[in-house]
């Protein structure tokens, strides 16, 4: 699946967004600030996927991109809240260009860093990390490591699904009812475009 951002999209997206227009918004880790949203990517339908973030304060002039399903937006304050993002995190994260193509082993180079360390009957099978990076134990030289470079959980790029990652790219009604409300109309945006 081909990922845009979203003025690639839908060049008049923020019309969609009710003057709320998410770009531009301070970007916070619980209660610091450490940035700012430079865009929004969205999937071949007009899924929001990720927002892609300048993480100036923490890591200057790198940008990332954070999994929506991690943003928390206040439309009132003009902010977008990463309350899980660590400095470690943002450091291991890919950087991110206007001019780059995303594709498969990026997002998955993201996943791996924002996933939640898989759990096993044997902590050694898998090392310790940032929320799935497979680096083993410090403390364990014998640990076997796993290979994740070709995928996750025995997914590859054909057949790799975003519904495998909810908590990374699902919208809820508690951190995203307006967010939704936009996704619908810059759906039918698009749709009407086409017609």
């Amino acid at each position: 699946m081909s990922l845009y951002r979203i003025k690639d999209f839908v060049s008049n997206y923020n019309q969609s967004f009710d003057g709320n227009d998410i770009i531009g918004f301070s970007l916070y880790a619980n209660s610091d600030k450490i940035g700012s949203v430079d865009d929004i990517i969205v999937d071949d339908h007009g899924q929001f996927r990720y927002l892609v973030i300048n993480t100036g304060v923490w890591v200057f002039g790198k940008k990332v991109l954070l999994p929506i399903g991690r943003a928390r937006i206040d439309f009132s304050d003009h902010r977008v809240y990463a309350d899980t993002l660590t400095k470690e995190q943002v450091e291991h994260l890919p950087e991110y260009s206007d001019k780059m193509t995303i594709d498969f082993a990026h997002e998955e180079s993201v996943r791996k860093v924002y996933r939640k360390p898989q759990r096993s009957a044997n902590p050694a099978a898998f090392g310790v990390g940032y929320g799935g990076i497979d680096t083993a134990p410090p403390s364990r030289t014998d640990a076997p490591k796993i290979d994740l470079s070709a995928g996750y959980a025995g997914y590859d790029h054909s057949d790799y699904n975003y519904d495998l990652d909810p908590d990374l790219y699902n919208l809820n009604d508690q951190h995203h009812t307006n967010l939704k409300q936009y996704q619908e109309r810059l759906k039918a945006s698009r749709i009407n475009k086409t017609v």
